[in-house]
């Protein structure tokens, strides 16, 4: 990469900073922009036995979750080129490496495994912070004015919650080593989970939050059920902190099953007339 290889100065730092900003950009607009199309436009009427709550929420609303994302990928971008910065002048660690064969496909896959579950339990424990009291109206009730959420509401933060949403990788990134391609990958399989769980529609089958198996993996329902009743499923690909927690809602389970139910009942009557945007 010739951005890694230049010298610090500030040619340097703007080229990377160029880099990372359009780099979210044109990661994120475009793929929460076409789920938002095929889901809540295009097909909505077809897609209608999956959705997880009735009713769509005032297009107003939707705006608001395309500027505020904006907001959130200027920090995300900030925090990059900072720690950049940082590393560059000696001042932080950097584990990244850039040849695969230097540690191998295995230890390639390990370093994956390592960095979703180090994000999974910052995502955890930081949720939960911002839901305290003396924290959660100034930073995560924007978040939370997507009750009705989109995929557009996936970075829909205040900048301090996208601080925290992206500061995670820095000590990762300073302390265990990881091949950047992976790290890319990884931000990208984020950004992907966050907006699948925001998506406002549920495609697994009943009775997949309670098997013994794949309870332990999240579902569109879980964090859709979070931005209805705000304070419990705090967590992000696993259901793990929240089970052994007990920050589960107690009808996630029931509810679940409630949601995947109407697909049958959908497929055995013929699809009325589409649900538009509310007035």
């Amino acid at each position: 990469m010739a951005i890694n290889a230049c010298d610090f100065g500030w040619e340097c730092v703007r080229n990377f900073g160029l880099f990372q900003l359009s780099m979210n950009f044109i990661r994120y607009y475009p793929l929460a922009g076409l789920a938002f199309f095929i889901f809540w436009v295009w097909k909505k009427g077809y897609f209608e036995k999956y959705r997880i709550q009735k009713n769509f929420p005032k297009w107003e609303k939707v705006v608001y979750e395309i500027k505020q994302s904006a907001v959130t990928m200027v920090m995300f971008s900030l925090v990059a080129v900072v720690s950049f910065s940082l590393q560059k002048l000696g001042y932080l660690p950097r584990a990244l490496y850039f040849d695969i064969s230097e540690r191998g496909w295995a230890y390639a896959i390990l370093s994956y495994i390592l960095i979703t579950v180090w994000h999974e339990t910052w995502f955890y424990w930081a949720h939960r912070l911002m839901h305290h009291k003396k924290v959660y109206t100034f930073v995560h009730a924007i978040h939370h004015k997507s009750v009705n959420p989109s995929p557009l509401a996936a970075y829909n933060f205040h900048w301090a919650e996208a601080f925290l949403e992206a500061i995670y990788v820095v000590p990762f990134i300073s302390l265990v080593p990881i091949h950047f391609g992976v790290f890319i990958f990884h931000t990208f399989y984020a950004m992907i989970m966050n907006i699948w769980w925001h998506l406002g529609y549920e495609f697994l089958p009943k009775g997949w939050a309670s098997h013994p198996i794949t309870k332990w993996i999240n579902t569109s329902t879980h964090h859709n059920l979070h931005h209805q009743k705000f304070h419990g499923n705090y967590s992000l690909y696993f259901n793990f902190w929240d089970r052994i927690m007990g920050t589960n809602f107690p009808n996630y389970e029931t509810y679940f099953d409630e949601v995947t139910e109407r697909k049958e009942v959908y497929e055995k009557t013929p699809v009325g007339s589409e649900i538009g945007f509310a007035k």
